[in-house]
């Protein structure tokens, strides 16, 4: 009787699972279907908040065609302001075909007048990609492209799982100056970790792989916050961000990622400012 019901209930369960997919996928195809999906989505997610037109305020930059969707470059810009009130301290990540289309929010520092990040991302079905800016005073600027690409959220991960799960957390800070903006330097974090999503089969059990990815980090630069992220499933595997901030005197630059298992992984470099350059201290 248990194995009979276990057996409905699974059945059940991959049998909506495979709807739901099927019917995303169909929908990807045709543009009226997914512009309703957006005004859809836009209503759960923003309510009645005016997304005005990114034009002059937010650029994105993307493929047109994804040569691998579960490692899609993606990466933003606002263009520079002058009113304070203008600078951006969030950007919401929403790809409207994803099965989790809420992809994360970005903070970045207040003091900042112009905000550049390059990270990668999964792309489950041919979709809009949107980045919407929102400001200090609570204005909202969206950009968003049209990528092709598919089965980015379901590809099996790269590498052996157990080699990934040892490795999770280990981390890389690599810095380096913007010659053409004074005061600004570039740093790009890179992180060891599988992003299980819940969505990919093991390649050699073919059972499916338990949800396991990051969903929060935080990056200071002298105990105060330069960048910080609030994810789902749809990051890559071994994510990647690269960002601008005031590089000020040097200091500690710190990277803190809490996963979903409750793991909470960290690292750090001391920056040195030398000859208007800023390095790390121990290279």
């Amino acid at each position: 009787m248990y194995r009979t019901l276990l057996y409905i209930t699974l059945l059940f369960f991959f049998s909506i699972t495979f709807s739901v997919k099927a019917e995303r996928a169909y929908c990807a195809k045709y543009e009226e279907c997914r512009e309703a999906r957006w005004t859809d989505l836009k209503k759960t997610l923003f309510e009645d908040i005016d997304l005005k037109s990114g034009e002059g305020i937010i650029e994105l930059t993307t493929p047109e065609r994804a040569p691998d969707a579960a490692f899609v470059p993606i990466s933003f810009k606002t263009h520079k302001l002058k009113n304070q009130d203008d600078f951006i301290t969030k950007v919401h990540l929403v790809i409207d075909m994803n099965p989790s289309p809420y992809s994360g929010t970005f903070k970045f520092a207040t003091n900042i007048d112009q905000i550049e990040l390059a990270t990668r991302i999964r792309l489950d079905a041919y979709s809009k990609v949107r980045v919407i800016a929102e400001t200090k005073k609570g204005d909202y600027f969206m950009a968003a492209n049209f990528v092709m690409g598919s089965g980015g959220c379901s590809a099996p991960p790269l590498g052996d799982l157990d080699n990934m799960i040892a490795s999770a957390g280990k981390m890389k800070i690599k810095v380096k100056n913007i010659e053409e903006k004074d005061g600004i330097a570039e740093a790009k974090i890179m992180i060891l970790h599988p992003q299980f999503n819940g969505l990919q089969a093991n390649p050699a059990t073919t059972e499916m792989i338990p949800a396991y990815y990051i969903e929060n980090i935080k990056v200071t630069y002298n105990d105060k916050v330069v960048m910080a992220l609030e994810s789902d499933i749809s990051i890559s595997q071994d994510p990647t961000f690269r960002f601008n901030f005031l590089m000020g005197d040097g200091g500690d630059l710190k990277v803190t990622a809490k996963d979903t298992d409750g793991n909470i992984y960290s690292h750090s470099e001391k920056l040195a400012l030398q000859d208007n350059q800023l390095k790390i201290a121990s290279q």
